[in-house]
């Protein structure tokens, strides 16, 4: 193909029937009728020499040759909508801009069902990808701008990034529905004896560890799980408890039948819940939007709610 000779509308054409596998609608998408859609694929095949979409019972699927091109074309027009965006304004109302999260687990349960449901009325063309990039190289995705944002209790982002305070929890302890009598502060010694359920993604709990070890103490740890996904229906139904952050707890009652929490026995470490970004986007539109959107969330509603004032600004070696 002699990419000079390329009609570059045609590539808005070839994302819709990507996305859609359908001519109707893809003509929809980008405002052409069935027949202008129908010339359109046309021009697209001879240029490309190839079929690109062919017809089954499922709909339009695109060929391998087609299925290769879907990821460059694909990302180069986000890129081209982005920069747009960036140069006149920001409008989520109409943006179909896909925005690139790093989030602790933490922060998934708390923050991703509420931000989506928001997104649904007041910015439905927008999306969010949930990066699975190990934290280590959260620093680097920023820097480099692989994400738009990170969003936890990221020890390792506190220097040379703009950062946001969302709120300030603590750990508590929730019992399990065969756990004994509910509503009551749970002592050390029956902390000490409980069988507990850990969720290794909670950083905390090695602490809790190893300050109990310099104690004496050991617990016994009759379930390790990776995230707090599946807290409530374990909670539920067996008498282990838990050491979490209290907005989990809340959460964690409210789903499991039975389940209650209680102040812990010794002190803890707080937990920030902080969204950091990098300095390249600190006057983004768009970034500054999805900022806003996580601070007016009611997550921690009913903890002490921090500054909404960025803090610290970026550190020299950032700027």
């Amino acid at each position: 193909m002699d990419i000079n000779k390329l009609d570059l509308n045609l590539l808005l054409v070839f994302e819709a029937l990507y996305l859609e596998r359908n001519v109707t609608r893809a003509g929809e998408r980008v405002g052409l009728s069935q027949p202008s859609m129908s010339n359109a694929l046309l021009r697209l095949r001879n240029q490309c020499n190839d079929p690109l979409f062919v017809r089954t019972q499922g709909g339009m699927e695109p060929t391998s040759y087609a299925s290769e091109l879907a990821g460059s074309v694909l990302r180069a027009l986000e890129l081209v909508r982005n920069g747009f965006e960036q140069a006149s304004g920001f409008d989520p109302a109409s943006s179909q801009r896909s925005f690139t999260l790093l989030m602790s687990d933490f922060s998934q349960f708390l923050v991703l069902p509420q931000l989506v449901a928001r997104f649904k009325s007041s910015a439905p063309g927008i999306s969010l990808e949930v990066s699975s990039l190990s934290r280590e190289h959260y620093r680097a995705a920023l820097e480099n701008g692989d994400a738009d944002l990170a969003v936890g209790n990221l020890q390792e982002l506190q220097s040379g990034f703009y950062q946001q305070g969302l709120f300030v929890d603590q750990h508590v302890c929730v019992m399990g529905n065969g756990f004994r009598k509910a509503g009551e502060a749970i002592t050390l010694d029956e902390y000490l004896a409980a069988r507990h359920l850990v969720v290794t993604a909670n950083k905390t709990d090695l602490q809790i560890e190893k300050e109990l070890g310099k104690q004496g103490h050991r617990r016994e740890v009759a379930l390790r799980v990776p995230n707090y996904l599946v807290l409530p229906k374990i909670l539920a139904q067996t008498d282990l408890i838990v050491t979490v952050p209290e907005v989990i707890a809340q959460a964690i009652t409210d789903d499991a039948a039975g389940a209650t929490w209680s102040r812990l026995p010794f002190q803890t470490p707080h937990t920030h819940m902080r969204q950091f970004w990098h300095a390249r986007y600190h006057h983004d539109s768009a970034n500054t939007w999805l900022r806003r959107q996580i601070a007016d969330l009611h997550i921690g509603a009913s903890l002490r709610k921090v500054g909404a004032g960025p803090t610290p600004p970026v550190c020299p070696e950032a700027a």
